[in-house]
């Protein structure tokens, strides 16, 4: 791999994961087409996650070492039996809540067989042969932000993040993550300003809930990538998805604030769309 090529790579990851077109989508429409739909991994692939991830924790640091702190005082109130939900600071609330989305991701290590767990089959969809899925799982993304952007323009934005709001989100986790098509932000934003969540919160509680879920990619990318990479391109690429990373999340606020949003889920809806058809003649044809 060139340089060039992980250049090239970090740029396009970033911006397909941070503006909510869905990174893995676009990633299986491109291994389709160039024949290497086998599930192969790169290590720029697992490098970028985790710059992406760095790039985020720049771009909000203040709101990382805020709830950093509310983290360890809320260990240590809980230690001291001082510990209360109710009584606690929003700050405090929000991380907790953040916290939330994590925990049914555990169900991901349920046995299926021969098919090995949870995580596994849901995998699978971006290397089956065909793009239907991915055109289907790419439109939906673009509907959950078709309606979001329809509710924002409503202007009944105004809760806190509720445990009905994050509950659901962490359900969603599930399928957001690992199935190729979806976004990860796209769907957590979605879900909680159709929950009624403020915007803002809506757009921080994706971005927070993001970087752990992006540090874990890079990591099993890491440990299971069959294709290698010099010492050089690997810093080049976390070095570009640090920096278009930390662009693309100041911009995407921008576009939600200027509600802009219904652009990206039309992109999505008609890319989809088109993914989708192709899905079906591929089936047809094989």
């Amino acid at each position: 791999m060139s340089i060039i090529i992980a250049i090239l790579q970090a740029i396009l990851q970033a911006i397909a994961y941070i503006i909510p077109i869905s990174e893995s989508g676009h990633s299986a429409i491109y291994h389709d087409f160039a024949g290497k739909a086998d599930g192969s991994i790169a290590v720029i692939t697992g490098v970028v996650h985790i710059g992406i991830a760095l790039g985020i924790l720049l771009a909000l640091y203040k709101t990382f070492l805020k709830m950093g702190r509310e983290f360890f005082t809320s260990g240590s109130d809980i230690i001291k039996k001082q510990f209360s939900y109710q009584n606690a600071s929003k700050a405090r609330q929000f991380m907790l809540m953040t916290l939330l989305a994590f925990a049914p991701m555990l169900l991901w290590l349920i046995p299926m067989g021969k098919h090995g767990f949870l995580l596994d089959v849901l995998r699978r969809t971006g290397y089956n042969d065909t793009l239907l899925d991915e055109g289907i799982f790419i439109a939906i993304t673009g509907a959950l932000l078709f309606f979001a952007a329809q509710q924002i323009a409503a202007g009944k934005n105004r809760t806190f993040v509720t445990f009905a709001a994050a509950g659901v989100a962490a359900v969603f986790m599930l399928v957001l993550v690992p199935v190729s098509g979806l976004s990860v932000i796209g769907g957590v934003f979605a879900i909680l300003v159709l929950f009624g969540v403020s915007t803002n919160l809506s757009y921080k509680y994706a971005m927070v809930v993001s970087v752990p879920t992006l540090i874990g990619m890079g990591i099993f990318d890491l440990t299971a990538a069959t294709y290698k990479a010099s010492v050089v391109q690997i810093i080049v690429a976390l070095l570009f998805s640090i920096a278009v990373t930390f662009i693309c999340v100041r911009v995407l606020k921008w576009v939600i604030k200027k509600q802009y949003l219904k652009f990206i889920a039309l992109y999505d809806l008609g890319v989809g769309a088109i993914v989708a058809v192709i899905g079906i003649v591929q089936l047809i044809v094989r």
